[in-house]
């Protein structure tokens, strides 16, 4: 995504609220928290979080399940 981004980009970007990382269903997901995507973040350094919250799953029969969104900017490059 940080490739993609031009100089002071924003993107938004949503993850599953938890801390699985690996294959269901044949499927390879990665979940993330604030905290580890605080950690998996700062190995990028171009790009930083402009703000994050936490929804619910609006899907029938998931209503217990969370969703991470994040709105993260590329850093000015000069």
């Amino acid at each position: 995504m940080s490739d993609a981004l031009k100089s002071i980009g924003v993107i938004y970007t949503s993850f599953k609220y938890s801390n699985f990382e690996g294959v269901c269903n044949g499927r390879y997901f990665t979940d993330f928290t604030e905290d580890s995507f605080k950690e998996f973040i700062a190995e990028i350094p171009e790009l930083t979080i402009e703000d994050y919250w936490i929804t619910d799953d609006v899907r029938p029969g998931r209503g217990d399940e969370k969703w991470l969104n994040l709105i993260l900017r590329k850093s000015d490059i000069r």
